[in-house]
């Protein structure tokens, strides 16, 4: 990936993990799409549009990994992906396998469109 000239999509944008990714490819000049959860958390929210070099680099989507189709419009014209979104469990044993199907379709989207 060279510097300054990829657009990205984040998934799970506002994890730990995700928003360092986000910070470093902004601060390399890449255009980032970042996913979250519910773009109502003004906490995480505040916090990806607070990180340096975001202002007309960082566009914030709404998306959820139990709809793998919430996804496309992120993943739209972007070069790479770096799926880091996770899943809140609530339910172990019911919630693990759905979650891996809709992994499978997210990763089938992003395939798709390459």
């Amino acid at each position: 990936m060279k510097e300054g000239c990829s657009k990205v999509c984040v998934t799970g944008a506002s994890g730990y993990i995700a928003s360092s990714l986000v910070k470093k490819l902004l601060a390399k000049g890449h255009s980032v799409h970042a996913t979250l959860r519910d773009l109502k958390n003004e906490s995480k929210v505040s916090l990806l549009k607070s990180l340096p070099q975001s202002e007309g680099k960082l566009v914030l989507f709404e998306a959820d990994i139990y709809n793998p189709n919430d996804f496309d419009l992120a993943i739209e014209g972007c070069e790479f992906v770096f799926h880091v979104a996770t899943p809140m469990i609530h339910d172990p044993g019911s919630q693990v396998c759905l979650s891996s199907l809709n992994h499978i379709t997210l990763f089938k989207t992003t395939y798709n469109r390459f």
